[in-house]
């Protein structure tokens, strides 16, 4: 990474770049099959970008390094596992050769901050069991681990819920 870190909205013109980076990322995790319609829904940053505040990272260059779909509220066409009072995201993935260079913090903690903003009381997140870089550091950032909210989207797909109070 070169330079300094900006997370900012995404442009109109870096929609489909986000999206596609989001599904590279997830195709470097355990599990993810690349036949898998939602990679369709992952790639597609301009439809999320209609309801939901879509997020990159770039350097200094303008190179995107990581993307996040931030969910306002539970009432969200794209909320998931939200109670009232909280807001979520979702679709988050940073470049393979940037990992470990505080893009994924960077983009989570745009994301507690916007909630924090709006006055929400908590930020929810879903994760893969297997995808345990991204479960450490959701509890490195605060989350915990709320099995109560744990769930299956389709049959065979279980996801882990985290909750982070503001």
């Amino acid at each position: 990474m070169t330079g300094r870190l900006v997370v900012r909205q995404a442009r109109d013109d870096e929609l489909e770049a986000a999206g596609a980076l989001v599904a590279d990322a997830y195709l470097t995790q355990p599990g993810m099959d690349p036949a898998s319609p939602y990679l369709t829904s992952v790639r597609d940053a301009r439809r999320r970008a209609v309801d939901c505040p879509v997020l990159v990272a770039a350097d200094a260059d303008g190179t995107l390094l990581g993307c996040v779909t931030y969910v306002p509220d539970r009432a969200n066409p794209y909320a998931e596992l939200e109670e009232p009072g909280e807001a979520g995201f979702r679709m988050l993935g940073v470049v393979a050769d940037a990992r470990g260079r505080g893009v994924g913090e960077a983009l989570v903690t745009a994301c507690v901050e916007r909630a924090r903003a709006a006055g929400r009381r908590g930020l929810a997140i879903s994760t893969s069991a297997d995808w345990t870089a991204a479960r450490r550091l959701y509890e490195r950032l605060g989350f915990r681990h709320a099995a109560e909210r744990d769930f299956e989207p389709v049959p065979g797909i279980h996801l882990l819920a985290y909750v982070r109070d503001l």
